[in-house]
């Protein structure tokens, strides 16, 4: 899809997001990249693995895709999925069977997997052999996860460790350990770089036919109406924009499509 009908999609939901306004706000512009990585809809079918809080699932049904997802705990927005008309079945990709996935094989022209993979407990090839089974012959997957290799992650960590702390800050480290059941899927196990994310993929028997590098966090914070209030801030943001703007590799979001193979 086009950059401007993308961002003019994304636009028109913006008023529109009531729960979560503030996930939106941080995550609108992977959004918009994850959009222009897609075809026109044209009546093609999409199934968007991880689907809460639903805000990127409202842009596919306004895009015009045909759309269904799965989710840990689809339950948790079950009138949204039904006053969008979409179909929201429950799947975790470390423990369901080989023959227990939610829809039939070669059922989507398209599948999201946007900021999922990084949570997964266990090696994520099983699960992308799973998801390839849902695509038709000659279908598209769309991943993106976090950059391990992001400039602000790799200053976070250096700054904590040159004052003696841990990489992992203690409440964080609290929060991982304490949580129970599904919830624990609620931290990121693992980063990937882009030549790990790219291998993944062709491993699930996908021809990788784009393997890029997005910024969709850098872009955020450093609004023009921003300026005045918060100067400090969008200084610091801008050179960091600028530095990732110049070396592509240390920038926030890997972005790989694959094509299933005829």
């Amino acid at each position: 899809m086009d950059p401007y009908t993308a961002a003019r999609i994304v636009a028109s939901v913006a008023p529109e997001i009531d729960d979560k306004p503030a996930y939106f706000r941080l995550h609108r512009y992977r959004f918009w990249q994850l959009l222009q990585a897609l075809p026109e809809p044209a009546g093609q079918s999409v199934l968007e693995v991880g689907m809460n809080p639903g805000q990127f699932t409202r842009i596919l049904v306004r895009a015009g895709y045909r759309v269904s997802g799965t989710d840990l705990f689809p339950a948790h927005r079950a009138e949204l999925w039904q006053t969008l008309g979409v179909r929201a079945a429950r799947l975790n990709l470390d423990e369901v069977a080989d023959d227990e996935l939610p829809y039939p094989d070669s059922s989507f022209d398209l599948l999201v997997f946007s900021e999922v993979i990084e949570h997964l407990r266990r090696s994520p090839l099983r699960a992308l052999h799973l998801l390839t089974r849902l695509l038709r012959p000659g279908g598209l997957l769309v991943v993106s996860t976090p950059n391990e290799l992001y400039l602000k992650s790799r200053l976070t960590t250096l700054g904590r460790m040159l004052v003696w702390r841990s990489p992992e800050a203690f409440a964080e480290f609290v929060r991982r350990n304490t949580l129970a059941g599904d919830e624990q899927y609620y931290t990121h196990e693992r980063l990937y770089t882009l030549n790990e994310l790219r291998w993944l993929v062709e491993q699930a028997g996908l021809r990788v036919e784009r393997a890029s590098f997005g910024n969709p966090w850098e872009r955020v914070g450093i609004e023009r109406e921003r300026l005045w209030r918060h100067p400090a801030r969008v200084a610091a943001k801008l050179s960091l924009y600028s530095a990732t703007a110049a070396l592509p590799a240390i920038r926030s979001m890997l972005l790989v499509v694959g094509r299933k193979r005829a």
